[in-house]
């Protein structure tokens, strides 16, 4: 073994002495909360650890003495392809060869290329790195494989690839990968793009001619003929012959080339130590984590990368090899699953009882996929830290081999679960049928059969409808395979349910009422619709004898009455317009925060608030340190119900312009979660008041309910703090309703259009009451900050243009520079003041904008004003000609009079566009 291995055991023996206590009470609070066969050789768990930090951990469990059960290497073919690993399993599935799990594999460069040693059928497909330094994941020569008798191996290689010219022996570094510094580099035809793409600061030797098949297996040796040699400081780009090989070498490893000329012979070997010898594979990977079955990491535990809790993949062997297990834990995800330092990871694969054990690749690139119950392939099984599962290079995959065998087992459960009232129905679904190996059997509903041996009721297709009370069995046959499932009949109910308990819906739709019981103990019953007696209370609409509401056309209230027997039920009934308001957030209890990569938090605010008493503060810190996507979420504790299903989900957003995504998640009446989008991606462009809306699908079944809104941010570089507010949630049942830009601008406003696209842009806000105050004339610094907005200025560190009534600490005093230093707007007396509250004339407008804009000199003036002696007079004529402006309906331009909010806008916009 490696002395350094030992250096370390002093350091994780006293981290392992500091941690005992926290990473017990985790241990302690393990729960498995799935697990199931994969197939007769492979058992999934699915393991949460509820503690001070949350974790959700993954693992598949191959028995390899199932002769049934293998572990593969997945190896790119080209090397730098990258896929999903989802998806390299599904493309490697075929009928008998069943990839029912797979984890990510060893780490890749930047050029998508392997960076560790790779082998297969004892062949040498990549031969990697060893990298140097205690902070480094791989820095000793460790790799995971199936051995030459079928079991699984964690051990130390030592890989001998060398070549032999005119009698002396030389190493090479390693196999089709970029050179670097003092690197003797063997290029093959393997190598992706058949040249090898170096630069001129060394040397290469050009091999073909070879008296045997370059295939790199373990033990072999070939020779063959220098063809030709690209000397150092010539830049050709070397082609990789197909029957040879390149050696390609800088720094001090030049020596091995400079003596050779055309026509020498170079003998080339590779070879492993006998304990690989004949190995099914070898993927190399690090640090080792256990050994022997005790933490032993190969890499310094105090590093930053060692003590980071991050998502972590690994394999591990038991003492026999007989087993091999596959662990992932999640990251990086607030509530759900923090991830785990190497030394935590270690620990609880020591606690599964695991023999040896070796880090492969973590972080975003962390994944397990497995074949759950009754599905044909792999799908994703964790929850990938960048939000979605990312491509990567190598895999390990959990295979079965076995045939299609006989169904043995069925899955199959009631349409509901309680009793049955006489006369009611219940359908039996078919979940999925599987044979002795855990295959998915292919169902046909011709073959399958459901029993009622008792004569309870009466049986057509899957479904069974009670006729007497009493108790029984209900069997569902396909094939030679049973699955038993009781049933109760009763013939009253102790209590009346209805579902949903309110309904708001909008003049015309439809709602299906459900019915069903308790009985004496509080325990459901299922019913029928038509077991119910249903009226409507008010001139609200008609409801059908199995509970079909329709809503009249028009607004009105009233109920309606559900009977059975001696009990009743009221439901209360609202019929609104287009619009119906779910939540006003004047109180926020309903509410609470989550974060992946980030932090936050909310509050009630009174201002700004759109409507009503307060509004909901929203702060919010997305992390830069952490890779990935970063979300905040504002959860629902109980989701608010929209009723029916709206055109839209509606709200007001005041925004901080920092680019965010602003998202939601609703659910459906099946359960079904959606996700809506309020914005594109980097769509939070507005500062103020807007009003945002996300689209429902007219075919998601009622009643829809808010789950979530979120703020998602996948840019690393855009991720940063802010605050925004949220109020007047709102259901929006008619394609035809619009909401007002501002509170005092009205639906019918003449110059939405162009204020709406300086709001999106973020050039021009409301204020925080939500009002515009369109005729509120304009002052010089707010036409500084406009203009600065809209031009997009710099607006750090500029010179200061010498304004004495702007001091450099006043709060808008990098704006008004930014347009000084840009000569679009220029001071009083001589420039010696900017004059910040003066009143923007008209005058003024049109020559900031001629500045700015660069618009050209027009020849005619078509206002009728006597101005010509004005020192606007050129920049008018301009904004004229330009389309800009075309001046009062009694054809005056009117210079001297300030100009408002608004028609600075509609001259902002013209000039933009």
């Amino acid at each position: 073994m490696f002395s350094k291995r030992r250096i370390f055991a002093s350091f994780v023996i006293l981290l392992l002495l500091l941690q005992s206590v926290s990473t017990s009470s985790a241990l302690a609070a393990t729960n498995i909360v799935d697990q199931f066969k994969a197939s007769s050789g492979v058992i999934y768990k699915d393991t949460r650890i509820t503690s001070t930090s949350a974790q959700a951990i993954k693992s598949l469990e191959m028995d390899l003495s199932d002769p049934n059960t293998k572990v593969e290497v997945g190896v790119p073919n080209p090397l730098n392809k990258l896929a999903r690993t989802t998806s390299q399993a599904i493309a490697l599935t075929t009928d008998q060869h069943q990839v029912i799990g797979a984890i990510n594999g060893s780490f890749f460069n930047q050029d998508l290329l392997p960076m560790y040693l790779i082998s297969y059928r004892n062949k040498l497909v990549n031969a990697g790195i060893i990298a140097t330094g205690e902070d480094q994941y791989v820095n000793e020569p460790i790799a995971f494989g199936i051995d030459g008798q079928g079991k699984g191996k964690i051990e130390h290689y030592n890989l001998d690839l060398s070549f032999v010219h005119n009698g002396n022996s030389y190493s090479i570094t390693s196999t089709n990968k970029e050179r670097s510094y003092d690197n003797l580099i063997l290029y093959t035809p393997d190598f992706p793009g058949g040249y090898t793409n170096t630069n001129p600061y060394g040397m290469e030797v050009v091999v073909s001619g070879l008296d045997s098949k370059l295939d790199l297996e373990f033990g072999s040796k070939v020779t063959g003929k220098v063809q030709a040699i690209r000397r150092h400081g010539d830049g050709t780009n070397t082609k990789i012959p197909s029957d040879g090989f390149v050696l390609s070498a800088h720094g001090e490893s030049l020596e091995a080339l400079k003596t050779m000329q055309i026509g020498d012979s170079i003998n080339l070997s590779v070879d492993i130590d006998s304990q690989w010898k004949n190995s099914d594979f070898m993927l190399a990977g690090g640090p080792l984590l256990v050994e022997n079955g005790q933490v032993a990491l190969s890499m310094d535990p105090n590093s930053p990368r060692a003590r980071e809790r991050a998502p972590r993949t690994a394999v591990a062997i038991d003492r026999s090899g007989g087993k091999v297990y596959f662990v992932t834990v999640d990251g990086r995800q607030s509530g759900y699953s923090t991830g785990m330092s190497l030394t935590e990871f270690a620990q609880h694969l020591k606690s599964m009882g695991v023999d040896t054990a070796l880090n492969l690749d973590g972080g975003g690139s962390t994944t397990m996929a497995a074949r759950f119950p009754g599905d044909t392939q792999v799908k994703l099984a964790n929850k990938p830290s960048d939000g979605f599962e990312r491509s990567i290079s190598t895999t390990l995959m959990a295979v079965s081999t076995a045939p299609k065998g006989i169904p043995t087992q069925i899955y199959a459960g009631k349409s509901a679960e309680g009793a049955l009232l006489k006369g009611a129905s219940i359908k039996v679904n078919m979940d999925y049928v599987l044979d002795q190996y855990y295959n998915p059997v292919t169902v046909s509903s011709s073959n399958t059969k459901l029993i009622d041996s008792q004569n309870l009721g009466s049986v057509n297709g899957l479904t069974f409808t009670a006729d007497k009370a009493g108790h029984g069995n209900l069997t569902v046959q396909y094939g030679t395979a049973t699955k038993s499932l009781p049933i109760k009949i009763v013939d009253e109910i102790g209590k009346l349910t209805v579902a949903p308990s309110t309904v708001k819906l909008m003049s015309g739709q439809q709602i299906q009422l459900n019915a069903s019981g308790l009985d004496t103990n509080q325990s459901p019953v299922i019913m029928n619709n038509a077991s119910v007696q249903w009226k409507v209370s008010g001139d609200i609409g008609t409801v059908s004898p199995n509970g079909l509401f329709t809503a009249k056309n028009g607004e009105g209230s009233g109920s309606i009455v559900a009977t059975y027997g001696s009990t009743k039920v009221t439901v209360p009934v609202t019929i609104g317009g287009n619009v119906v308001k779910v939540d006003s957030l004047d109180t926020i209890t309903n509410w609470s925060t989550s974060n992946a990569r980030a932090a936050s938090s909310i509050s009630s605010t009174t201002m700004p608030k759109y409507e009503g008493s307060q509004a909901l503060k929203w702060d919010y810190q997305f992390s830069k340190s952490q890779t990935g996507t970063s979300a905040v979420y504002l959860d629902a504790k109980n989701p608010v119900d929209l009723g029916g299903v709206p055109v839209k989900l509606g709200m007001r957003l005041f925004g901080d312009g920092n680019l965010q995504w602003v998202r939601g998640k609703v659910v459906d009446g099946n359960g079904t979660e959606h996700t809506v989008n309020f914005t594109e991606e980097k769509g939070l462009t507005w500062n103020g008041w807007k009003y945002v809306s996300a689209d429902i699908n007219s075919s998601w079944k009622a009643p829809i309910k808010i789950k979530q809104i979120y703020l998602a941010q996948p840019y690393e570089e855009l991720k940063t703090s802010g605050t925004v507010y949220v109020d007047e949630l709102q259901a929006v049942y008619s394609s035809s309703h619009k909401e007002p830009l501002f509170k005092d601008t009205g639906l019918n406003y003449w110059a939405e259009t162009e204020v709406s696209s300086l709001v999106d842009k973020g050039i021009i806000s409301g204020y925080p009451d939500g009002k515009f105050q369109p005729a509120t004339t304009l002052n010089r610094v707010q036409a500084a900050i406009l203009l600065a907005r809209a031009l997009d200025l710099n607006t750090s560190s500029q010179v200061d243009p010498g304004f004495t009534d702007v001091p450099s600490s006043y709060r808008f005093y990098n704006e008004i520079a930014a347009v000084a230093n840009a000569g679009i707007m220029k001071g009083k007396k001589d420039g010696e003041i900017f004059d910040p509250y003066t009143k923007l004339t008209r005058a003024e407008m049109a020559v900031v904008l001629q500045r700015a804009y660069k618009l050209p000199l027009g020849v005619d003036n078509p206002f009728s004003d006597n101005y010509t002696s004005s020192f606007a007079y050129d920049a008018v004529k301009a904004l004229a000609a330009s389309g800009v402006t075309e001046g009062f309906t009694d054809g005056t331009f009117r210079p001297a009079n300030p100009i408002s909010r608004t028609d600075f806008s509609v001259f902002l916009y013209r000039a933009l566009k």
